[in-house]
Order: C-alpha cells, then structure tokens, then sequence
C-alpha cells in the first residue's frame, strides 16, 4: 500500500494500517482479492448489492452554489452557532487549552466545525468588532468548504463507470433539477443511461 498512498494521506495511512491490525492481511492484498471477484475491476470489488440503480440529481454550479449558500444561511438562523459553542464547551475547549485537538480524526474533520475554530477558541479580552470577523470568517469558510464538498461528490459521480460496473447495475440515470417525474413514471425516456 506504501507505494499507492501519498506518504502525506495520514487518513488513508492510518486506515490500511488499522485493516493489517485487524485481519492480519496486509491491505493491499486484501484489494486485489476483492479486484479478483467476479464483477471486480480496477476499482474494487463487486457492486455489494444488486439490481443497484444510480439516480443523480444535476443542476447547473451557479445555481448549486446559491442552494448551498441558502442552506448555510438556514442551518445559522436555526442555531448552528450556539450548537457548536456547546459542542466545543463540552467536547473541544480541554483539548485546545492542552494544545492537542485534532481535526482529522471523527466528528472533528466534518465540515462546519474546524471552519469556526478561531471563533470558537477567541478568549474573553477578544474585541467585539474581532469577534464579529471571526464569525463572518467562520460563515464564509463554511460556504466555500460545503460548495467544495458538492463541487467533490460531482466530480466522483461523473467517474465513468467501468463496465464491468454498469454490466451489475442495469440501471444509471441523470438529469437536470428542472425535470419533473411523478412517482412511478418511467423517467428512463428522458434521462441518459452512464452520461454526465
């Protein structure tokens, strides 16, 4: 695995170790076993379960991004602030007194947390007007880390498939936001199987 993982992907490091510690099989040994099963390829093994169908929603980046603002801006109006100065005061605030809190590993690493941290650890003798950029800094953060996260999840879905992947789905559509179906009709006339 050494030679497939940047020596600087602590995460993927740290995760192919555990799996050796675990099973007793080094990693990469335990992937090309499952590469090897039929319907496995160059990305793993089969498809875990079958008749899989792949529906994937589409809408244009600018609008995406407005949606995405918005439900930022939602999520703040309904509190988020305040449940993560309670998150922090119960989970965090220790760890950063004694200098080893750690982004990268559990609830930590999820987007909304670590993009507040400045906010969060400013001390009482921080001024108001500091604390409010701290917070719009915070806020702006959030936004561009969650449209990255979306800008990422498009970016995995349009992977062209293998075919040995598409041969265990028989099912893959697309399409825009602006397309309307109602339950149970066949969308399959309007969307394009394995396109994006």
């Amino acid at each position: 695995m050494a030679a497939m993982l940047h020596p600087h992907n602590v995460r993927k490091i740290a995760r192919s170790l555990q799996v050796h510690q675990e099973t007793g099989v080094p990693h990469s040994r335990l992937l090309e076993e499952q590469r090897a099963q039929e319907g496995g390829g160059g990305l793993g093994g089969p498809l875990r379960f079958p008749h899989t169908c792949i529906f994937w929603l589409r809408s244009n980046m600018k609008d995406l991004d407005e949606r995405l603002d918005k439900r930022v801006d939602a999520m703040l109006s309904a509190g988020l602030i305040d449940e993560l100065k309670e998150f922090h005061r119960r989970y965090n605030e220790e760890k950063v007194q004694e200098n080893r809190q750690d982004y990268q590993h559990g609830i930590f690493q999820s987007i909304g947390f670590k993009e507040f941290h400045e906010y969060l650890t400013a001390g009482p003798g921080v001024p108001e007007e500091e604390r409010a950029r701290m917070l719009d800094r915070g806020v702006e953060g959030l936004k561009k880390a969650t449209r990255r996260y979306a800008r990422k999840q498009n970016k995995w879905v349009r992977k062209p498939l293998p075919e040995e992947a598409w041969s265990q789905c028989p099912a893959g559509f697309w399409t825009g936001r602006d397309r309307r179906f109602k339950l149970g009709e066949d969308c399959s006339h309007t969307c394009l199987r394995g396109s994006g």
